[in-house]
């Protein structure tokens, strides 16, 4: 793939860098819509999972419950598959060895749950490689295996690979909105912001995320023209100051496609292309990376009364899909990173099953990022007597990655940094290098603290 193109998107004299508005190709494919009716179907793929046993989380999972059927090292609920292709996929796995049981309807379409031994994945995958119509299949099952295990060594950005194995990245939020739930419009000042983003990056941020709206429960929506105004300078000035990769928080093509000419190499997108399926074909075009979030409505609406038949399924089919058509615009499956959405259309509770089951999550084939970082769930543990949840947020950032969280998006960069180390050390029994001596981090920290005292005068 050669360099991108500027051209390709004309920034005419009256577009939003100057005032007016980015005239976006149209995709080549419609949006919403899947190329052939095999790519319809959605999974749930759990390896070496000790089951629950209580029906709500069950549910959740979108499983019988515990009594119906044994289990397995290897679980495999499917559902969407046209006819021909389930009955093919049932002989397959029963030819090995293995069970398959239809279970009811779920939502008008047939469910099914598919059980063998390890040992039979072999067989089972070049089988479906052979059968016309579960090829797809096959090479989704591949990538959610490889997921699951760590094997994605690197995110690929424009301009360069950031290394995924032994690590778990963190990637600072720089809002830049007058109403973030968190900052309350505390660096929507261009300088203050950019004196944030270069202290992030001095805390050890892997990836600084700037956004111009805000996405919290009820937020107002604003111009792509009002957005850009916002993120552009700082964008600008950061990537003159700093080599830290930046990403720009968006669910806008003109926004991605601004904030790509002028330095950013991510683009996170809270709707997961739904709101706008275009951002992918930008993407593609600037060979940047792609965060695709679960999102359950939009941001003004999403937390009255969100419910799920299955959460688990659900979810993690509406991510299958957005990684499909990120896949379908041209982007590589390294350059993509799929986030649950922890409140965006849902419950505390739904919060804190996705959180337990994170895992089930890589059945979408990419890395996962988890943004738990501060929100009002933690409220709802903690009660008033922690407003700031700091101490909460650290608590689930060391879980997350125990879950398998390969990027952790985040206000508190420092801190989170060291609870991400110490519980990854746990998690695979090893220590890590050594970490930079306490007087060094002090030292760095208090320098640090004048120099931003200095820039925001």
């Amino acid at each position: 793939m050669g360099a991108p193109s500027r051209s390709f998107l004309p920034i005419r004299s009256n577009s939003p860098v100057s005032g007016e508005r980015i005239s976006l190709p149209p995709l080549p494919f419609a949006v919403g819509s899947h190329r052939t009716e095999a790519m319809s179907f959605r999974f749930l793929l759990l390896e070496d999972s000790r089951l629950p046993q209580d029906a709500i989380r069950r549910r959740a999972l979108g499983l019988p419950p515990a009594s119906s059927f044994p289990s397995d090292p290897t679980l495999l609920r499917i559902e969407g598959l046209p006819p021909v292709s389930l009955g093919a996929l049932m002989r397959i796995v029963r030819s090995e060895g293995g069970h398959a049981d239809r279970l009811a309807p779920t939502g008008g379409e047939s469910c099914t749950l598919l059980r063998w031994a390890p040992a039979s994945w072999k067989a089972i995958l070049a089988a479906l490689r052979r059968e016309p119509g579960l090829e797809i299949l096959a090479t989704e099952l591949t990538w959610a295996r490889r997921a699951s295990r760590g094997e994605t060594r690197a995110l690929r950005l424009p301009r360069r690979r950031i290394p995924l194995a032994g690590r778990t990245l963190i990637q600072g939020i720089l809002n830049v909105t007058p109403d973030s739930f968190h900052d309350r419009g505390r660096w929507k000042d261009t300088g203050r912001a950019v004196a944030r983003g270069l202290e992030m990056a001095e805390e050890g941020a892997d990836l600084i995320d700037v956004g111009g709206e805000s996405t919290r429960p009820g937020a107002h929506p604003v111009s792509a023209r009002e957005e850009i105004r916002r993120v552009l300078p700082v964008i600008e000035a950061l990537t003159e100051r700093t080599s830290i990769p930046l990403s720009v928080d968006t669910t806008k093509a003109e926004v991605a496609e601004a904030a790509l000419a002028a330095g950013a190499e991510m683009v996170n997108d809270i709707s997961g292309l739904s709101f706008d399926a275009r951002i992918a074909e930008v993407c593609s075009r600037h060979r940047a990376a792609l965060v695709v979030c679960h999102i359950r409505g939009k941001p003004r609406s999403m937390q009255r009364h969100p419910r799920y038949r299955h959460l688990l399924p659900e979810v993690t089919g509406f991510l299958q899909e957005s990684v499909r058509r990120a896949l379908e615009a041209g982007l590589s499956r390294d350059s993509i990173l799929v986030d649950p959405g922890i409140g965006f259309g849902k419950t505390a509770s739904h919060n804190l099953l996705l959180l337990r089951h994170l895992s089930v999550l890589h059945s979408a084939g990419c890395p996962i990022l988890v943004g738990a970082s501060r929100k009002s769930f933690l409220g709802r543990i903690l009660g008033d007597h922690s407003p700031d949840r700091l101490l909460g947020s650290l608590a689930v950032a060391a879980l997350a990655v125990h879950g398998g969280a390969a990027v952790l998006r985040v206000h508190d960069v420092s801190a989170t940094r060291e609870a991400a180390r110490v519980a990854r050390a746990v998690r695979d029994a090893t220590l890590p290098s050594p970490a930079p001596c306490g007087k060094a981090v002090a030292g760095a920290v208090s320098r640090r603290r004048g120099r931003l005292r200095k820039s925001v005068k």
